[in-house]
């Protein structure tokens, strides 16, 4: 699970997957839609949302140092597994992120989807694991990353006109 959470780290193997999709013809729309519901998550998930929301993630909520951590887990030891992120914790970025990349590639092929959903499912569960997430972060960075990736699916469809004469 510590290999698999930093897959995700700053979106970057989605971002690789947008741009060797970007490369190719037969895929480049997908590319661009995985780049733009990429954009998207950035904006709104880790620019707006967490900062809006500002929960503090569970390793912080905890912390037996911390006086208004619940006395129940004063003694619980949290693993330190992956390096503790700064930010605030809902909702998961690497979850929106993932999600956000593999809805554009499930609609477009489906054997390229298919392993892209699984591998963002796998990378959400991680965050759970390494502790850096409560289940509700990844739950809710699952169906904003598929909002996300809606969003730049119909985005890159109605501007598929000015695209191609760009491209061109």
């Amino acid at each position: 699970m510590k290999y698999i959470t930093l897959l995700g780290e700053g979106g970057i193997i989605w971002i690789i997957f947008a741009v060797i999709l970007l490369c190719t013809k037969k895929y480049r729309k997908c590319g661009l839609m995985m780049g733009a519901a990429l954009i998207l998550m950035l904006i709104i998930n880790d620019g707006i949302l967490k900062n809006l929301i500002a929960r503090p993630r569970p390793f912080n909520r905890f912390d037996p140092a911390d006086p208004t951590a619940f006395a129940i887990w004063k003694d619980f030891p949290f693993p330190n597994i992956v390096r503790k992120p700064s930010s605030f914790s809902f909702p998961s970025g690497h979850t929106s992120s993932s999600f956000a990349a593999a809805l554009p590639m499930l609609k477009t092929d489906k054997k390229i989807g298919i392993p892209a959903l699984i591998l963002a499912f796998l990378i959400g569960f991680s965050r759970i694991y390494v502790h850096v997430h409560y289940p509700t972060d990844v739950i809710a960075g699952a169906i904003a990353g598929l909002f996300y990736g809606w969003v730049g699916i119909v985005l890159v469809q109605k501007l598929e006109p000015i695209i191609k004469r760009w491209w061109a």
